[in-house]
């Protein structure tokens, strides 16, 4: 009974899933929600089920209402044209204009015809070193199956060259050297190439809608994660993230730092 208590003490909650059918006595059929490792869109609904266009008067005013969780004066000058002509209308429109892009690569990269038929391919799914985010939603690279795992492209990567997705790497869910080479490669060309959402200079990246939102209804103050260059190794505080390019920001949270110092002392891109 003893060993029955340690044992049920370390069992951890793995998400929800949806029941879709029984294959066999011992084997059910679920669905389960993906959040695409690595990456960022703009927002359709944060927080919960509210619309980004309902906080344009808020995230307007915010410098106003709320500037002091901004640190600097630097800062607020960045945040200041990105918080103007209505931020949460345009945070919306370009998080549609992601989704469809998404519903479109998925199509192209995955519908095929088998025998006259129209058949998709199956998924490969590779996790990072924490398998689910904070709604429980499983964290996975997202790819075409394919034989040859170097053929492979995955979802992630297409939505960052297209513009669709800026990179969101949170410490430890470190990509290989070759992969940050991709990514970093990917969001500069788009970005500078005005890809995607990258056309609208001054749209609110993903995580800076959420963290200007948060801050706006009094949940945050400000960004709280520290952000190290990958191509210096060296370490900002949060509210200095952009000081250093899109592609190269890596996120640290708070109670990671002193764990992640090892892991960033050498880290620089190739």
């Amino acid at each position: 009974m003893a060993l029955a208590v340690r044992y049920e003490s370390q069992r951890e909650h793995a998400g929800t899933a949806r029941w879709v059918s029984a294959a066999d006595g011992d084997t059910p059929t679920v669905q389960v929600t993906i959040r695409l490792l690595g990456i960022d869109a703009p927002e359709i609904h944060y927080p919960g089920t509210q619309k980004p266009s309902v906080f344009d008067s808020k995230l307007h005013h915010l410098l106003e209402t709320h500037g002091r969780a901004f640190k600097t004066k630097e800062f607020r000058e960045y945040l200041a044209p990105k918080l103007a002509e209505r931020a949460g209308t345009r945070q919306l429109s370009w998080g549609e204009r992601a989704r469809t892009a998404l519903a479109e690569l998925a199509e192209k990269h995955l519908r095929h015809r088998v025998g006259g038929r129209i058949r998709y391919r199956n998924l490969a799914l590779t996790v990072g070193e924490q398998l689910f985010d904070q709604y429980r939603r499983v964290l996975a690279y997202v790819a075409p199956e394919e034989k040859n795992p170097a053929k492979r492209v995955t979802l992630n990567l297409l939505l960052m060259q297209e513009g669709w997705a800026v990179n969101y790497i949170i410490y430890p869910n470190l990509p290989k050297p070759d992969d940050w080479a991709r990514i970093q490669q990917a969001v500069r060309q788009a970005r500078t190439h005005q890809k995607g959402f990258w056309k609208d200079k001054t749209l609110l990246l993903g995580y800076e809608y959420r963290f200007c939102v948060d801050t706006a209804l009094g949940k945050r103050a400000g960004p709280d994660k520290y952000c190290v260059d990958v191509t210096t190794g060296k370490l900002y505080a949060p509210h200095e993230y952009y000081l250093i390019e899109p592609e190269n920001r890596l996120f640290i949270l708070p109670e990671h730092l002193r764990q992640a110092r090892r892991a960033i002392k050498g880290l620089k891109s190739r």
